[in-house]
């Protein structure tokens, strides 16, 4: 694969590696829901970088206002990536960020959301 193919697929493949690990969270936050836990969990770092193994401390309720913003990902801190999105909010041990440009629109063509639809 050429460099010029790395950069222009960069968006799409951040993208499906961040719904990857959307979805792993997703079923954290609907566990502990299920369970009534409302106590830091673990969640996986939602960023971009394919060999990222890191785990976000937070409470369920939390993890689901964030994901009820459909172009919003947690992240551990310093894990956010100006070229795919702008950071939302900072936090000690994670940021919230907002996928934006080309990212944004790999989004909606690769993982379509009704519940998100205006």
């Amino acid at each position: 694969m050429s460099q010029v193919e790395v950069i222009v697929n960069f968006p799409e493949r951040a993208a499906r590696n961040e719904e990857a690990f959307r979805g792993v969270n997703q079923q954290i936050e609907a566990g502990a829901r299920r369970h009534g836990l409302d106590v830091p969990m673990p969640f996986h770092c939602e960023c971009d970088r394919e060999a990222c193994f890191a785990r976000i401390d937070l409470v369920p309720t939390e993890y689901q206002r964030i994901v009820d913003q459909r172009y919003w990902f947690l992240v551990a801190s310093g894990h956010d990536d100006p070229r795919v999105e702008r950071a939302i909010e900072h936090h000690e041990a994670h940021t919230v960020v907002e996928k934006i440009g080309e990212a944004r629109a790999a989004l909606d063509k690769e993982h379509p959301q009704e519940r998100h639809q205006n």
